[in-house]
């Protein structure tokens, strides 16, 4: 958001052109929703013998967050242009952790055929399970 408000082209921020607002409102979009799954995956329950995540929320968490970080990073270098390359700006770092920390723990598609299994094996309706993993109160 910075770099795109103190970048100018044409005369004007390039913050100021619908197509960066764009790509700047669907990064939001992910890093928002990538935080809400974060939080949610975060959330424990009780399985009697003391506070566990819930393996399906985790999965859900991990897999929306390492789409988000994808997303992200793309949009970020879409914005910056070739120079989110450079050594001169820290996004090539952010980057790259970002890569390495998707892979961490299992790619998304591990864990979404975690998620997958689950919603195999759940009996009812898929919207029960949906509601579930993401009603903070719930205790699991």
């Amino acid at each position: 958001l910075q770099y795109a408000n103190e970048r100018q082209q044409f005369g004007r921020p390039i913050g100021k052109f619908q197509a960066i607002q764009h790509q700047l409102a669907v990064m939001s979009e992910h890093v928002f929703a990538a935080r809400m799954a974060a939080q949610l995956g975060c959330s424990a329950g009780h399985d009697g013998m003391g506070v566990v995540p819930d393996r399906l929320r985790v999965a859900t968490a991990k897999a929306r967050c390492s789409e988000a970080a994808l997303v992200v990073s793309e949009l970020a270098h879409a914005i910056h242009g070739a120079i989110g390359f450079t050594e001169e700006y820290d996004l090539q770092l952010f980057t790259r952790r970002l890569h390495a920390w998707r892979q961490t723990a299992g790619s998304e598609a591990y864990w979404y055929g975690v998620a997958g299994e689950a919603l195999l094996h759940h009996q009812g309706m898929t919207l029960d399970i949906v509601r579930r993993i993401t009603d903070v109160d719930t205790v699991l």
